[in-house]
């Protein structure tokens, strides 16, 4: 029997796969998670991610999906759309991935809760852009390190009470992408490339082998592990690239622009002004310069 019998993937597009190209030997379709219950030799999957997700929908919508199905192992990736958003909240991220971590594990699920990488696409950008943007998506991997730090419900609970809480494992995206370099993201510099969604997919599954052996015994040994992922195609040309640029890139900025933008140039003008207040040369007006000023409330809206 699988160690795996019932898996399921909560989250947001990079779950659901985008940027990612499969053909007819991918067993659970596109996406790092799909590919990492193939190599998990999982009963059953299912993908319940959705593209624009934030921690709010994974939370209300996604968790009782995902607890109908009892699952044993779940994978939950969050946050992304809500750092894009003018209404960004980081105590709210934080709350509605406490409570779906939380559900999970109390269900008796494992859980794999990925940190977020910066965002490439926002690093072209003017200084303080990237800093905002460096600065929100440290908010949502505060919250995650956070929720990483606390035992869970029901720990040390009596057997015949119920379900034993379910293991939890932390996964930094950048690092578990490193050995693909450059070339681990997709055009858009948001997503995985069918590279990355691979190598995130065999960097979970080292750690989950690393943490139990159940989940060693299902993957086998490292060597050869590649070879079991569904066959990822060339890079993209430099007509393919402009091509997706033209027809998805530009559509995609102008419909987020009219609610990211506002908020962007909100967040950056009271970034200016609290530079100001900063003594030309300090300690404090160089954490400013770099996104780390401790007087800074992560993720100001």
């Amino acid at each position: 029997m699988s160690p795996v019998p019932v898996m399921v993937a909560l989250g947001d597009s990079i779950t659901v796969g985008v940027g990612d190209s499969v053909g007819a030997d991918a067993v659970h379709g596109p996406g790092w998670s799909a590919h990492l219950a193939a190599l998990l030799r999982a009963d059953a999957f299912t993908n319940l991610a959705n593209n624009g997700a934030r921690s709010r929908d994974v939370h209300g919508t996604q968790l009782p999906a995902a607890l109908a199905l009892r699952p044993t192992l779940a994978t939950v990736v969050v946050g992304g759309n809500d750092v894009l958003r003018s209404d960004f909240d980081p105590r709210e991220v934080e709350h509605d991935l406490r409570a779906t971590v939380g559900g999970l594990r109390s269900a008796g699920a494992d859980v794999v809760l990925v940190r977020l990488p910066v965002i490439g696409l926002f690093e072209l950008g003017p200084q303080m852009v990237r800093t905002v943007m460096r600065r929100r998506v440290a908010a949502v991997n505060a919250a995650v390190d956070a929720i990483a730090a606390q035992p869970p419900a029901g720990a040390g609970t009596a057997p015949d009470v119920g379900p034993a809480p379910g293991r939890l494992l932390v996964i930094d995206t950048a690092r578990a992408n490193a050995p693909s370099g450059p070339k681990a993201w997709h055009i858009d510099r948001v997503h995985p490339s069918p590279a990355g969604h691979r190598q995130l997919a065999l960097g979970v599954a080292t750690t989950l082998a690393r943490a139990d052996p159940r989940y060693a015994r299902a993957l086998g040994a490292d060597v050869g592990r590649a070879e079991r992922l569904p066959v990822a195609p060339h890079p993209p040309t430099l007509p393919q690239r402009a091509y997706w640029l033209v027809t998805a890139g530009l559509p995609w900025c102008v419909s987020r622009g009219s609610d990211f933008l506002p908020g962007l140039v909100r967040a950056v003008v009271a970034d200016l002004r609290a530079e100001r207040a900063f003594t030309p040369g300090s300690t404090l007006a160089g954490l400013a310069d770099s996104g780390l000023d401790p007087r800074k409330r992560l993720g100001r809206r």
